[in-house]
């Protein structure tokens, strides 16, 4: 993954404005200025990994609205491919990264949620026998419930992706039998 990796991840949802990108990246909790920012959808634009429309809004200020092109649509692709596959379920690149994959229809992150999702359940289970067998002081065993929640919600969290993009995929009237998460 490289710097590009969020401002296409967050352009591949809907096209939008460098304002509301810069600001929808930092309620993530990327850390971007708006110079970099900027400079740096220049040089994607420049790239041809994002296409430009500059125009003027209702009250005459300059706007730009951001789009990817076909080339940024397989760039954040290639790249939310691998952030599935590194990076941890909480952190704000894998949310983007789930949503670049859905946009850029990448055939293979059913496979890398499943893993990760599996993955996840064994850590699940590996924390709750600890729990259960050891015997620890008060702190270290909420700090390991706290674990325990936060695995629980993430691997909902991936059943409910996987089970939506299943569903997705069938028609209104067929029912999605022998499919698991």
């Amino acid at each position: 993954m490289n710097d590009d990796f969020p401002i296409l991840a967050a352009v591949a949802t809907a096209p939008t404005h460098p304002y509301e990108l810069l600001d929808h990246l930092r309620s993530l909790g990327v850390r971007a200025t708006r110079s970099t920012l900027y400079r740096r959808v220049d040089q994607l634009v420049a790239g041809g990994y994002l296409e430009a429309e500059d125009g003027r809004g209702a009250n005459g200020h300059f706007r730009r609205l951001l789009r990817l092109t076909d080339g940024g649509k397989a760039e954040a692709g290639r790249q939310a491919t691998a952030v599935l596959r590194q990076e941890p379920l909480e952190s704000p690149l894998f949310a983007l990264a789930v949503a670049a994959a859905g946009v850029s229809g990448l055939p293979d992150a059913m496979g890398v949620l499943r893993t990760r999702m599996a993955a996840a359940a064994r850590r699940l289970t590996d924390e709750e026998r600890v729990l259960r067998e050891e015997q620890v002081d008060p702190w270290s065993q909420a700090a390991r419930e706290r674990r325990i929640a936060h695995l629980q919600a993430d691997i909902s969290w991936l059943q409910g992706l996987l089970g939506r993009r299943l569903v997705e995929r069938t028609t209104p009237h067929q029912p999605v039998s022998g499919l698991t998460a």
